[in-house]
C-alpha cells in the first residue's frame, strides 16, 4: 500500500488491504531462490508525517458530528472528577473545543509525580490480587487525581486503567468502537506490533514446511479477521503448493470466537485472494475434538502427506482482550499430540508451532506498569491527538478491563505453561528471519529493537526502549 493512499476514514476493511502488510524479502529471497518479487509494504513502519492527513483528520471528526454533545462536554464528563484545567499544549488537529476542557502536565513537571503514579500503579494491582477492596478503591481515588488522557505514557497509562475500572459507559469508549475498522486498519499499519508477530509467525511456518510437502494444513488459534494469512497465501501459490487448509479454532461466542457472519466473510475473502495465486485454499471452524478426529482420519486415509503447522497469536496489542489461558494450553497439548507422527521417531517433519503474545503475567506487577508504559510510549510517535487518543481507547484500555474481576484476570492473563513444559521442543529461527524483522521495525531509525532469545535462538523479541513487547517463538515435537 503507498502512503499517499492511506486514508483514515469509515470504509470498511477488506483483506486486500492486508496483502502486502507484513511481508519482506525474506518471502522471495529466501523461499523463491534468485526470482524476485515486489512487496509494496517492504518492511516499512509507517510514520505519522506518512499518513495523509486529510483522511485521519476525518476520524477526529466523529468526536463532535456523531453525537449533539460537544467535544467540550465529552472530555469534561470523562474527566471532571480529576480536577483538570485548561489545556495550553498545541496538537496538530484543530480541537479548540478539547483546549476548552483538558490540561496536559507542564514539561517540567517534577519527577515525584511519575513515580508516584507508577508505584500508585503497582499498589492498585497488588491491593485487587489480594482482594483489599477498600484499599483499591482508595488508589483507584489517588490515580483519577493524576490521571491525564493527553499526558505521558504514565498519565494515559493511570486514566485508562481508571477507565477500564468505571463500571458505567464511557462516552470515550463507545464514540471510538464506531470508528473501529477504520482505526484497526490505521493501528496495525502505523504500529509494528502485530505486522511483526506475523511477519515473524509466518517465516517460521514457510522455512519449516518441507520441500515434498503436497498439502499444508494450518490450524489458528484466534483467526480474527485473517489478516495474518495474504502474504503466507502468495508466498505458497508462488512456491508451486496447490492445496491449503486453514482451520479456524472455535471456541465458542461467549469465548470471543467469530461470529459466523464474521467468519464466512474471511472465509471469502481469503479464498478469493488464494485463487490470484492459483491456490485452491479450503478453510473450516472446527473446535478441538472436531480437530483432533479429522486430522487422524486425514492421517489414515493419506499417511503423512498433510503437513501441520499450529499457529497461536495471543494477547497482541491489536487482538483486544485476551483468550483463557486454560484454551491456550489446550490447544498447545492438541498441537503437540497432532504434529508427532506415528510413523516417525521424531514428528518434526510433520509439523510445527509458532506461538505469538505479549508479555505474560501472574499479576498487577511492577513488570506489567513497565510493558504498558513502553506501549503508550511507543504511540507517542503518532501525533494527531484525537485519533490517537481512540486508538488507545480501543486496543490498550480493553487490556486493562479484566483488572476489574479478580476472577477474570486469572482466567484471561494469569501465564500460561510455557511450551518447553509442555513437553515441546524449540525449532531455530533463521538468521534471515531475525534480519528481516528488524528491517520491518526499522531498527537503528526508530527506538523499536529486536533480538532472538530463547534455546536454539527458537525466538525473535520486538522490544521498545527497555521493555520487550511482543515475542515470537518456534516449536516442534
Amino acid at each position: 500500500m503507498d502512503a499517499q493512499s492511506f486514508e483514515f476514514s469509515n470504509s470498511s476493511v477488506s483483506i486486500e488491504d492486508f496483502s502486502d502488510i507484513s511481508s519482506s524479502s525474506l518471502l522471495s529471497s529466501t523461499l523463491y531462490g534468485n526470482e524476485t518479487y515486489s512487496w509494496p509494504f517492504l518492511g516499512n513502519h509507517l510514520q505519522a508525517e506518512d499518513v495523509m492527513l486529510d483522511g485521519v483528520e476525518n476520524f477526529s471528526e466523529w468526536m463532535a458530528s456523531d453525537s449533539s454533545m460537544s467535544s467540550q462536554q465529552i472530555f469534561t464528563e470523562d474527566v471532571s472528577s480529576q480536577n483538570l484545567s485548561p489545556i495550553s499544549c498545541e496538537v496538530a488537529l484543530d480541537v479548540p473545543s478539547v483546549q476548552a476542557s483538558l490540561v496536559v502536565p507542564a514539561a517540567d513537571m517534577e519527577l515525584d509525580d511519575q513515580l508516584i503514579i507508577f508505584h500508585l500503579l503497582k499498589a492498585c494491582g497488588d491491593a485487587m490480587g489480594s482482594e483489599q477492596m477498600e484499599l483499591s478503591e482508595e488508589i483507584i481515588r489517588r490515580l483519577k487525581e493524576k490521571a491525564f488522557p493527553t499526558g505521558k505514557s504514565l498519565e494515559r497509562l493511570a486514566f485508562y486503567l481508571t477507565l477500564a475500572l468505571d463500571k458505567q459507559e464511557n462516552y470515550l469508549m463507545q464514540e471510538s468502537s464506531k470508528n473501529y475498522e477504520a482505526a484497526f486498519k490505521a493501528f496495525y499499519q502505523i504500529f509494528p506490533y502485530g505486522r511483526f508477530a506475523h511477519f515473524t509467525a509466518n517465516s517460521a511456518i514457510l522455512e519449516a514446511i518441507p520441500a515434498n510437502a503436497t498439502a499444508v494444513h494450518i490450524v489458528d488459534f484466534d483467526i480474527g479477521k485473517g489478516i495474518q494469512w495474504p502474504p503466507l497465501i502468495e508466498a505458497l501459490g508462488m512456491q508451486g503448493l496447490r492445496m491449503l487448509r486453514l482451520t479456524s479454532m472455535k471456541w465458542g461466542e461467549e469465548d470471543g470466537s467469530c461470529s459466523p457472519t464474521t467468519f464466512e466473510g474471511t472465509k471469502k475473502q481469503l479464498c478469493g485472494h488464494a485463487m490470484n495465486f492459483g491456490l485452491r485454499l479450503r478453510m473450516e471452524e472446527m473446535d478441538i475434538d472436531g480437530l483432533v478426529n479429522d486430522v487422524k482420519k486425514g492421517s489414515q486415509r493419506q499417511g503423512s502427506s498433510e503437513w501441520l503447522a499450529f499457529n497461536c497469536m495471543v494477547g497482541l496489542p491489536h487482538m483486544g482482550n485476551g483468550r483463557s489461558s486454560k484454551h491456550v494450553e489446550d490447544f498447545l497439548m492438541t498441537a503437540k499430540a497432532l504434529i508427532r507422527s506415528p510413523d516417525e521417531t521424531d514428528g518434526s517433519n510433520r509439523g510445527v508451532i509458532t506461538l505469538g503474545n505479549s508479555t505474560s503475567f501472574n499479576s498487577y506487577s511492577e513488570a506489567q506498569t513497565v510493558y504498558f508504559q513502553a506501549l503508550l510510549d511507543s504511540m507517542e510517535q503518532f501525533q494527531l491527538l484525537e485519533a490517537r487518543i481512540a486508538m488507545e481507547c480501543l486496543f490498550v484500555a480493553p487490556h486493562l478491563s479484566s483488572l476489574s474481576n479478580a476472577q477474570e484476570w486469572e482466567k484471561t492473563t494469569r501465564e500460561y505453561g510455557s511450551p518447553r513444559e509442555l513437553g515441546l521442543k524449540p525449532q531455530r529461527m533463521s538468521w534471515e528471519n531475525y534480519v528481516e524483522a528488524r528491517e520491518l521495525v526499522k531498527e537503528g531509525e526508530s527506538s523499536y529493537w529486536v533480538r532472538t532469545e530463547g534455546e536454539d535462538n527458537n525466538q525473535i523479541v520486538l522490544g521498545y526502549m527497555g521493555a520487550p513487547l511482543v515475542r515470537v517463538s518456534s516449536w516442534r515435537w
